[in-house]
């Protein structure tokens, strides 16, 4: 579970990144990198792996439902982080790094 919630944040982190509105308050210094142009390919990516990710789960019906839940919880994470405090959704890019490689170990 952990790669699955690792990776669907970091794809919608790239998804709202890649966007006009939110480029500035999510990538601040960031937004004028050479790489922000590929963040769509990459979130799209990355949400397909989450989405794939459920195949290590031994009930993939429940995996499914849980990764159903999960999209709305980490988007509002990003969207309310993004609106009052936009350290928030920067730091949980760690976080997301974090879980994605303790789930590629566990």
């Amino acid at each position: 579970m952990m790669l699955t919630i690792g990776l669907l944040y970091l794809a919608l982190f790239a998804l709202a990144g890649r966007m006009q509105r939110h480029r500035p308050v999510l990538l601040d210094i960031w937004q004028r990198r050479s790489w922000v142009a590929h963040l769509e390919l990459a979130g799209w990516t990355l949400l397909s792996l989450s989405l794939l990710s459920l195949w290590l789960w031994t009930d993939v019906g429940m995996a499914l439902v849980a990764w159903i839940g999960l999209v709305p919880l980490l988007g509002s994470v990003l969207v309310l982080g993004m609106t009052y405090r936009p350290a928030v959704p920067r730091a949980g890019v760690a976080a997301a790094a974090v879980l994605t490689i303790a789930g590629l170990l566990i």
